[in-house]
């Protein structure tokens, strides 16, 4: 959409500040490489999970109907800022269908944009955790309390619950919902004189990723937008995705079905001895224990140590995120997986 006012200095967000209130300008833009980093990373990691229900749905053996192979749904807790820029993003970048993505909002009146993109809006945070299986908190904290005692009892054992509340840490979160099945990214700012400058509030985020350099400025192992996200995210999703072929396929086909989706090659590819302690590894490989993500984001683990040490698993990881995220990139990795 043109910008009629984008080179009228007087009718510009700065131009109404007093000269006290222009020493804080500089929030705005920490605000808004933010919503983009988050939206950027949410939207990665919902992409990972419908190419791995993709490819489990491919597998014989394994009923059409069942939880883990059918086609993600994507639940989204908060119709504010946030929670519009991250539905419009997984909608038009990701390539899940918009029947597919819900939002509850105490106004969902107001989200007439996101209902005229065939998204459903409504008022039941109980009903939305029946259905989900990625969950997105993006309330307010203020109204966290109410949220995590509606949903408590009705979160699927399977279903990942993905937090984009910043100061609720993830063990907080864990003993509101009783569930273990937790995302929480831990974003820090950085000082950046490199970096491109993010897209303003007014823009959507979907826009914004349609710049290569922009989108290149979010990836978690490279950032460059001003802001950081904690070490312990990337295993995490990991280990999260690990969880998901788990339950429904034995230990070496999980392996196999994460190396592939993870494009590592034989001598590269991530194996038992890489994701859980040496104790716990059986000879043969009879069973993977279901993964505490509350505890890989708060302990060291054999993944975070082998990713710091392995360059390849590193370059795989680089060589997904832009693809991913870049126009066109869901459909072009379809293809290509």
């Amino acid at each position: 959409m043109f910008d009629l006012t984008k080179n009228l200095h007087s009718l510009q967000f700065e131009a109404g500040l007093k000269e006290e209130e222009k020493n804080l300008i500089h929030l705005r833009s920490r605000s808004a490489a933010l919503t983009e980093s988050s939206c950027a990373h949410a939207l990665f990691y919902c992409q990972l999970a419908k190419r791995l229900r993709t490819n489990m749905s491919k597998l014989s053996g394994l009923s059409a109907n069942a939880r883990a192979v059918r086609e993600l749904s994507v639940g989204i807790i908060g119709g504010g800022h946030l929670g519009q820029q991250l539905a419009r993003v997984i909608e038009e970048s990701s390539g899940i269908n918009a029947r597919n993505i819900k939002v509850s909002s105490r106004r969902p009146e107001a989200l007439a944009q996101l209902s005229a993109m065939g998204i459903e809006c409504f008022y039941d945070n109980q009903r939305l955790a029946s259905w989900a299986d990625v969950l997105f908190l993006c309330c307010l904290p203020s109204h966290l309390l109410q949220v995590c005692a509606d949903i408590k009892t009705h979160l699927s054992h399977h279903c990942i619950v993905y937090s984009l509340i910043a100061t609720v840490p993830v063990h907080r979160l864990a003993r509101l919902l009783g569930h273990t099945s937790i995302l929480r990214p831990a974003y820090q700012f950085v000082s950046c004189e490199t970096g491109p400058r993010p897209h303003l509030p007014e823009h959507s985020v979907a826009t914004a990723l349609e710049d290569v350099q922009q989108t290149t400025a979010t990836c978690p192992l490279t950032m460059s937008s001003g802001v950081r996200i904690g070490a312990a995210w990337l295993p995490a999703v990991l280990y999260s995705l690990l969880n998901m072929c788990c339950s429904v396929l034995p230990p070496e086909g999980a392996l196999d079905l994460l190396n592939q989706l993870l494009r590592l090659q034989p001598d590269s590819a991530l194996s038992a001895h890489h994701l859980i302690s040496q104790s716990s590894v059986s000879t043969p490989l009879r069973h993977l224990p279901w993964i505490s993500l509350v505890d890989v984001q708060s302990k060291d683990t054999p993944l975070s140590r082998h990713l710091m040490k392995s360059p390849v698993l590193m370059e795989c990881l680089l060589a997904l995120y832009l693809p991913t995220l870049t126009p066109g990139g869901s459909k072009n990795q379809e293809i290509s997986s």
